[in-house]
């Protein structure tokens, strides 16, 4: 292969390469990250697809890009912790049509960097027509071969991504950003989402949510089983390598629906098989003892080196190798590996350990003949999860739900409002906690009898579900006394919380008229007994609201020490013409 002509040789004294970190979307840790072109435009070029239509119509792409690889494993390896991270390449695929395209350049630079071919991910992109499919899936093949890693990016904007997933059997799709922006908002969007990311689950390919801007559209990629995640609200690219993280934290997020995940995620823990697994490269001999070690084992999972699932090998199918010729002969050859018997791998739900349950139901429902699910956290394999242990761990869920819950509003009751407030307290985390008290209920209840005080608790229920926002945390502690608790997060301020309350009680306010014949509802007023038997009049119903400010600092220490301060502000909230009491701890 030519050097590359001098006047492009000089373009890298202009261009730079960018690294935009991807992580795995429930730990945080930094799976890899993916080398973006900069510069173009200082050379005089309207974009990089520009810069590179120029460069294919010189027929100079492939000689350019080959020396564009060799500058991006340079920075690359730069990296600190590099020896932990994947590189993603975007590949165009035009350079097959180079008169000057040849095999084994790439890992001729992989070698003079000590970097293994695994730790490549070569993207391929719907941008430009692929018309040579058998040419095409010739040079995928060989990539496979060689070990690099394959993903499809920009999936789903174009025509040509279905034909890439079917002819390529990529590592990896990368969902376009134009099926996530506002996926919090766009039910359809999620809807498509949610099939891709099965489809490319089943095929055993993990996928990235790309362009991923806000908390809100990261927690529904979580929601629809996506395993990693890219864009600005994880980090921006970056020329400077020292910025980029081994793990971000922050997208690990406290949402009120992530805490329900990890009720899931103890059940679970509970009820996993520990199988031990096969690692592609160890010996036919390795796998045939790990079931001569147990006589009740008929599957082994098979991870590649770096622990990720690639399927199992079940007893029944191996039947047929071991006891013909060529059987016994891999047998008795200890050089053999495994990697002989990929055909003999079957293909399994792969499923985070932090997914929501209902999640990882839906996937296993998805595969026809799978036994179960292999389950990973932090992107390794950590244990085998059955179809009976997967019904067992929707029943406990669902006693345990079933025993706290409050038989009329099914609400949660005091046992997970408690766990709620114990973990905030816990966590120091910044956090909003409100009590709601209905005032003059009983005067009502006694007056229009407990089946319409009934109906007064279900409409406040109602409400809740209708003014407040679906992730924050609603709890019924019994007749007239209701919770609500939420993490502060980005949109989530701690005035809007208190907007959304005020709101609702408003509403209640106004709503809860209906519930009064004609005349009580035009004086304004019900006549009944008070407590002591004498007639008094009673105002019409409405709610009053203790709002609790926590966070760092907080001086409250106790779940006790916070229903005091309930208890006291109440009387306050009645009072006031907002029926609101608002409460820093940091204040008290």
């Amino acid at each position: 292969m030519e050097p590359l002509h001098p006047f492009y040789e000089r373009y890298f004294d202009v261009l730079d390469i960018a690294f935009q970190p991807i992580v795995d979307i429930h730990s945080g840790i930094t799976f890899g990250v993916e080398a973006l072109l900069r510069g173009s435009d200082v050379l005089g070029y309207i974009s990089i697809e520009a810069f590179f239509d120029h460069l294919y119509e010189q027929n100079i792409l492939y000689t350019f890009d080959i020396r564009l690889r060799e500058v991006v494993i340079e920075k690359f390896c730069r990296i600190e912790g590099y020896e932990n991270l994947k590189l993603f390449y975007n590949l165009d695929n035009r350079v097959l049509e180079m008169t000057d395209f040849s095999k084994g350049n790439t890992s001729r630079i992989l070698r003079r960097y000590g970097l293994d071919h695994k730790r490549i991910v070569f993207e391929l992109s719907e941008h430009n027509e692929i018309t040579n499919i058998e040419h095409f899936n010739r040079l995928m093949s060989h990539y496979a071969d060689e070990g690099f890693c394959i993903a499809i990016d920009d999936f789903g904007i174009g025509q040509s991504g279905y034909k890439l997933l079917y002819h390529s059997t990529p590592n990896i799709i990368k969902i376009d950003r134009f099926f996530l922006s506002s996926i919090d908002k766009d039910p359809k969007k999620k809807l498509l989402a949610r099939n891709m990311v099965q489809l490319a689950t089943l095929m055993g390919c993990r996928v990235i949510a790309e362009g991923i801007e806000s908390e809100n559209e990261l927690f529904v990629c979580k929601e629809i089983g996506a395993h990693m995640v890219q864009g600005y609200y994880v980090a921006y690219p970056t020329i400077n390598i020292t910025q980029i993280e081994s793990k971000y934290p922050d997208i690990i997020g406290t949402t009120i629906r992530e805490q329900r995940f990890k009720d899931d995620h103890n059940i679970i823990l509970k009820r996993l098989e520990t199988l031990k697994p096969i690692v592609i490269g160890d010996s036919m001999e390795s796998l045939l003892d790990l079931l001569k070690a147990d006589d009740e084992l008929f599957l082994v999972p098979v991870v590649d080196s770096a622990s990720y699932p690639k399927g199992i090998i079940h007893e029944h199918r191996l039947k047929s190798v071991i006891y013909s010729p060529y059987g016994r002969s891999l047998i008795q050859n200890r050089s053999s590996n495994l990697s002989v018997l990929d055909t003999y791998i079957e293909p399994i739900p792969v499923v985070d350990i932090k997914m929501p349950l209902e999640t990882i139901i839906e996937l296993f429902s998805l595969s026809e003949n799978a036994p179960g699910v292999l389950v990973i956290e932090s992107s390794r394999y950590i244990g085998y999860l059955s179809a009976r242990e997967m019904i067992e761990v929707v029943h406990e869920r669902n006693l345990i739900s079933a025993r706290d819950q409050n038989p009329l509003t099914r609400l949660p009751g005091n046992f997970r409002i408690n766990a709620f407030i114990a973990q905030i307290l816990e966590n120091n985390d910044d956090a909003v906690v409100a009590y709601f008290d209905f005032d003059h209920f009983k005067p009502y209840n006694d007056y229009y009898g407990f089946r319409k005080g009934d109906r007064v608790i279900l409409l406040f229920t109602e409400l809740m579900h209708k003014c407040l926002s679906s992730e924050f945390f609603k709890g019924h502690i019994g007749g007239d006394d209701f919770f609500m608790g939420t993490f502060l997060h980005g949109e989530v301020t701690f005035e809007s919380v208190c907007s959304q309350i005020t709101y609702l009680i408003q509403k209640f306010i106004d709503e809860v008229q209906d519930f009064y014949e004609t005349e009580d509802r035009e004086r304004g007023s019900i006549l009944s007994e008070d407590r002591d038997g004498n007639i008094k009049e009673f105002k019409l119903l409405s709610v009053s609201a203790v709002i609790i400010r926590i966070g760092k600092g907080s001086t409250l220490l106790t779940g006790e020490h916070l229903q005091q301060l309930f208890a006291q502000e109440k009387k306050r909230a009645k009072k006031s013409p907002t029926h609101i009491s608002v409460v820093h701890t940091r204040e008290i």
